[in-house]
């Protein structure tokens, strides 16, 4: 699991992964913005260190990262994916559509949905990071 400063470099080290010094200054931005970030988000950070790495570059290294199930994606309703280093822990968002709050909840509410699953349609649910939509207890008290 990912949880220090340049642990994304060690670990992609450590499966055989090249490192190459675009990836680095990635992975410093990635490890610095912390929490739930875009790829522009990234890209912008990126830009200040180094204007010649593109965001075709950045998608990539996400990419890569996805496939090492080193970060997780969501989508939180805004136009965007979202990411989030695996050490962020497993969790969920509840995304109201119409004020666009956003609250985090434990994974653990998921457990009997994933058991049942997979008792009933013998599936197997990857629920690692996810958003669901609806109206916010604010939102419901204004109607």
């Amino acid at each position: 699991m990912v949880n220090e400063r340049s642990s994304l470099i060690d670990e992609l080290k450590s499966r055989g992964i090249r490192i190459t010094p675009q990836r680095v200054i990635i992975f410093d931005a990635i490890e610095t913005l912390e929490g739930h970030i875009t790829a522009e988000d990234i890209y912008r950070e990126v830009e200040q260190n180094n204007p010649y790495i593109s965001l075709a570059t950045v998608y990539r290294t996400l990419e890569l990262l996805l496939d090492l199930k080193l970060i997780n994606q969501t989508n939180l309703g805004r136009g965007h994916t979202y990411y989030a280093l695996k050490d962020h822990g497993a969790h969920h968002h509840l995304v109201c559509t119409n004020c666009g709050r956003i609250q985090e909840f434990d994974d653990i509410l998921f457990e009997p949905l994933r058991q049942n699953l997979q008792q009933k349609f013998g599936f197997h649910a990857n629920t690692e990071h996810m958003s669901i939509f609806g109206t916010c207890q604010d939102c419901q008290d204004e109607s």
